[in-house]
């Protein structure tokens, strides 16, 4: 075998094995971007889980009985930080008369100031918790009232009727094209015809180059009788 049959051989193998490793990547980059809990933006987003169900940070969490939630995926309730383990923090749902538990949950990374930028490798959720990007792919999704919402959220800068499948009966969902533009700005051109005034000055001095050939005949003719 030549050199050169030996070479392609060899470089047609690699290629192989990156291939395959690249898609063994994107399938594992895939699976790991499955949310386990449907994302919320108020407890209204968690009614169609099911009872005993609120919305914590961006997630809907059955806080009173998670026993249907997969080992690997459930949290611990708590009611303050020494209950939960050294690396996390627990978090108390604002409506505490009836949401008698929080959860224990990773510490809170603030991006209400700048955004994205504050969540390296993240997304921000809600325009204020650090979270994954299949969280805030969830969000955008979700019906939004206004457009200051949206923006205030980080989801759009309008609430937009969503159009998808022709119904129009689907609510509202944040988007970054303008649903209802201004009329677009037109020109009326005006064109005014100006007449020219009469050549008065041309008009005069032909007038007064016959006078001047007038009186030159005249003059002449006087002469020549006199001659």
């Amino acid at each position: 075998m030549s050199a050169a049959v030996r070479l392609y051989a060899f470089a047609t193998i690699v290629a192989f094995v990156q291939c395959n490793v690249h898609n063994e990547l994107v399938s594992m980059n895939q699976i790991k971007q499955a949310a386990p809990f449907k994302a919320c933006i108020d407890d209204s987003d968690c009614n169609d889980q099911g009872n005993g169900y609120a919305c914590f940070q961006y997630i809907c969490y059955p806080w009173e009985d998670d026993s249907a939630v997969s080992k690997e995926d459930r949290k611990a309730t708590c009611k303050s930080n020494e209950q939960c383990g050294s690396d996390l923090v627990c978090f108390r749902h604002h409506d505490r008369r009836n949401i008698h538990k929080g959860l224990c949950m990773e510490p809170i990374v603030d991006c209400s100031e700048n955004g994205d930028s504050d969540c390296p490798n993240r997304a921000c959720c809600n325009g204020q918790y650090c979270c994954g990007e299949e969280y805030f792919k969830q969000l955008k999704e979700l019906p939004c009232v206004n457009d200051q919402g949206c923006k205030d959220m980080g989801y759009g800068n309008f609430c937009c009727p969503d159009k998808s499948g022709g119904n129009s009966t689907l609510p509202s969902v944040c988007c970054n094209e303008d649903p209802n533009p201004p009329p677009p700005t037109t020109t009326t051109t005006t064109t005014t015809t100006t007449h020219r005034p009469p050549k008065a000055d041309a008009v005069s001095g032909s007038y007064g180059l016959c006078s001047s050939i007038l009186s030159i005949l005249m003059i002449s003719i006087v002469v020549s009788l006199r001659q």
